[in-house]
C-alpha cells in the first residue's frame, strides 16, 4: 500500500493511495485511526484489510485538490547516513567502518511538492537523493538478520545540505606549539598531518544549520509499505534537474546496506514507530549531466527549476525551489 498525509481544505487527514491514482480519506474507512503516525504504532489487520479494499476501490480525492504533507507527522527522530555511497568511501583517506550518523530536525521537513527556500547567504547549497526507511516497532539492539522486520515502510527523501552554512559553523582549533592537543588530537592519529602545526589541529564541524535549516527535508509523497519491496538495496534512483537527468544510482552502492545502518543505530538509540533514517546520497552521476558531483548541483542557480528524486517502487518527490532575499 501506499499511505500519506495530507491536507484537504486546510484540515489534515491520511488515507491510502487508491489504484486509479485517487487518494481514499482514511476518514471514511471503519476503525481507521486519527492521523498516520497512529496507524504505524498500532496497526489494525481489519483497517489494513478495509484500507486494500478502498485502494481497488478507488475514487477518491484527486491529487490535484490535496496539499501533500511529510506521510510521518511526529517522529521523535530523523538520523542520515554521512557518505554511504561506495563513490565517496573510495576517496576517502579513512573510510567508515560503520554508519556514521546525524540527526534532521523534524521541522526541517516539508511535502511532496512543496518549495525548499533557499538564500543566496546560505552559499553553495545542494540536493542529496536518498531512499529514506520509516520505522513500525521498537527497535533496541535488533540483529542485522532481523533488522528489516522492523521497517514498516520505504519513502523518498531529499537531504537538502548547504556547505555554505556547514563553513560558516565550523572551527579549526590549533593547540600551542609543545602541547599534544589533548584527545582529540590522539583520536585523530590515523590523519596524514602535513606538518606540526597541522598534528595539532582540531577541526570541528556543526552540522544543524547545514542539514536542519526549514524546508532542507522534503520528504514523500507516501509511504510504501515493507511488503512492497522485496529488497531495498537494489532499488534505482534517479534525479532530475527540471526535466534533465543529472544523477542516476541504485541502492545497490550503498557501502552499508538498510539492514546493517538500522541495526547499527539501534545498538545506540532506540528505534520507535514512526522514527525516520535516511540510508545515504545517490552520487553517481548521468552520462549527459552538466553536474560531475553532487555539490555541483547549487540549487541557488537553477532559476527556479523544480528538483525531482525518483526511486523504483516507490515513486517520484518533486520541490520547486524558491529564492528568497535575505532578512
Amino acid at each position: 500500500m501506499r499511505l500519506s498525509s495530507f491536507s484537504l481544505n486546510d484540515r489534515p487527514s491520511w488515507g491510502v493511495v487508491a489504484d486509479d491514482g485517487t487518494i481514499v480519506d482514511a476518514r471514511g474507512v471503519a476503525g481507521a485511526p486519527t492521523t498516520l503516525d497512529d496507524h504505524i504504532e498500532s496497526p489494525d489487520p481489519a483497517v489494513i484489510t478495509r484500507l486494500l479494499a478502498a485502494a481497488s476501490a478507488g475514487g477518491g480525492i484527486a491529487p490535484g485538490d490535496i496539499t501533500w504533507l511529510p506521510p510521518v507527522r511526529r517522529p521523535s527522530k530523523i538520523m542520515g547516513v554521512a557518505i554511504n555511497n561506495v563513490i565517496g568511501q573510495r576517496i576517502a583517506h579513512r573510510p567508515f567502518a560503520n554508519p556514521a550518523f546525524f540527526f534532521k530536525p523534524p521541522s526541517a521537513r516539508v511535502g511532496h511538492g512543496q518549495p525548499v527556500v533557499v538564500h543566496e547567504s546560505y552559499g553553495v547549497t545542494h540536493p542529496e537523493p536518498e531512499l529514506a526507511v520509516v520505522i513500525g516497532k521498537r527497535a533496541k539492539h535488533v540483529a542485522e538478520a532481523d533488522a528489516l522486520s522492523y521497517v514498516f515502510g520505504y519513502t523518498i527523501i531529499n537531504d537538502i545540505t548547504s556547505p555554505g552554512l556547514k563553513a560558516e559553523d565550523s572551527i579549526e582549533l590549533i593547540a600551542p606549539p609543545g602541547t599534544s592537543g589533548g584527545a582529540y588530537s590522539q583520536l585523530l592519529s590515523w590523519r596524514s598531518n602535513r606538518d606540526d602545526d597541522h598534528a595539532r589541529s582540531n577541526y570541528l564541524t556543526y552540522h544543524a544549520r547545514s542539514k536542519g535549516t526549514d524546508t532542507f527535508g522534503p520528504i514523500g509523497p507516501w509511504i510504501v509499505t515493507a511488503d512492497e519491496i522485496a529488497d531495498p538495496n537494489v532499488l534505482s534512483v534517479n534525479s532530475f534537474d527540471g526535466d534533465t537527468p543529472v544523477f542516476t544510482d541504485s541502492t545497490a552502492n550503498l557501502l552499508f546496506p538498510v539492514q546493517r545502518v538500522v541495526s547499527h543505530a539501534s545498538a545506540y538509540l532506540t528505534l520507535l514507530p514512526g522514527d525516520i533514517i535516511h540510508c545515504g546520497t545517490s552520487m553517481k552521476a548521468a552520462d549527459s549531466s552538466p553536474y560531475r558531483g553532487i555539490t555541483d548541483w547549487d540549487i541557488r542557480r537553477v532559476d527556479g527549476r523544480p528538483m525531482r528524486i525518483d526511486i523504483d517502487g516507490i515513486g517520484s518527490l518533486s520541490s520547486p525551489v524558491q529564492w528568497e532575499r535575505d532578512r
